[in-house]
């Protein structure tokens, strides 16, 4: 469906967003290879990588570019957005609704579309990553090592994909694990129920304006409260006598995993751009969403909770 007064792609626009594109291809290619864990440079391996994340990534901004074409939502095809650094090589990729969806339901069916096609790929390629990942003992790690978080769906895959793995062991992460690893992560953050965040979409369409609102706030809060969790625990690993105490009393896993949740402390700020607040939808005050949508989107709520990672990655401890 074409939206009402769209408007051609001019070939600037086109140039933009084919070179953009290319262009993280690139960087998380560099990123890929540079993060293989080998000596140098592993093309393969960052080829691997860069084909899976993009893929994701794809999928993911597809979802919400086909719902919203079939809405009648005019929107942009997906901006990727480089990062010139690894271990990922991307920020992300988003797409610009030109106009606002009319209606709840419309907003509803652009919100899910996006994580719920994007979680296929990342679900797939992340269990037959881990499948292809090397099992080690975790004594046997290099220095410097860093341990990936686990959600519930994350850990869940990897019990599947390593059934005989032993609580001294873990997984090196092939490429693909890697690629589907983010993608389970960036599924998570999307969903987040604040602002303008598909996550926040869904709570917009599914509760109202004034519920909305009261919601980004406490989420707001809550991550502020991970990233202070997380800087208290990286302040104690950061001095010798408090880190010498924790390894006596057993409690240095806690403190590695808690410092894993710093990074939430840069989601707080972000938070502040995507914004509390939400544009209004012309039903705002119009009756509940039809049954089946309203239980496709508290679905997509628990989506978040399956794939949330309090602690994003940590070192050995």
């Amino acid at each position: 469906m074409r939206a009402m007064n769209e408007r051609p792609l001019t070939p600037r626009q086109w140039a933009l967003h084919l070179g953009l594109f290319l262009l993280t291809c690139a960087t998380t290619l560099f990123a890929g290879a540079l993060s293989s864990g080998g000596p140098g440079l592993d093309f393969a391996a960052g080829g691997m990588f860069a084909a899976a994340i993009m893929s994701i990534l794809l999928v993911h901004e597809m979802g919400h570019y086909l719902a919203a074409r079939r809405h009648g939502v005019e929107a942009s095809l997906p901006y990727f957005l480089p990062a010139p650094f690894p271990p990922v090589g991307t920020f992300g990729a988003i797409i610009r609704m030109r106009s606002g969806p009319r209606s709840r339901l419309a907003l509803l069916d652009i919100g899910v579309a996006g994580p719920l096609a994007g979680l296929v790929p990342a679900t797939l390629l992340c269990f037959i990553g881990l499948r292809l990942s090397p099992v080690v003992e975790l004594a046997d790690l290099p220095p410097g090592a860093m341990l990936e978080g686990n959600s519930v769906l994350y850990w869940v895959l990897k019990r599947l994909a390593q059934p005989d793995m032993g609580p001294t062991q873990d997984v090196l992460l092939h490429p693909l694990a890697w690629a589907g690893w983010l993608g389970l992560l960036v599924t998570s953050l999307n969903l987040l129920p604040a602002g303008q965040l598909d996550g926040g979409h869904v709570a917009y369409a599914l509760f109202g304006p004034a519920a909305h609102q009261r919601l980004s706030r406490t989420v707001h809060v809550g991550v502020f409260a991970l990233g202070m969790v997380g800087l208290a625990c990286e302040l104690m690993l950061s001095f010798d006598e408090t880190a010498a105490l924790a390894k006596l009393r057993g409690w240095m896993p806690w403190l590695t995993r808690g410092a894993g949740m710093l990074p939430w402390l840069v989601w707080t700020l972000l938070l502040r751009f995507v914004g509390r607040r939400h544009p209004a939808t012309a039903d705002d005050g119009a009756r509940a969403l039809p049954p089946a949508r309203r239980r496709l989107g508290l679905a997509t709520l628990a989506l978040f909770i399956l794939t949330f990672t309090p602690s994003l990655w940590s070192p050995l401890p």
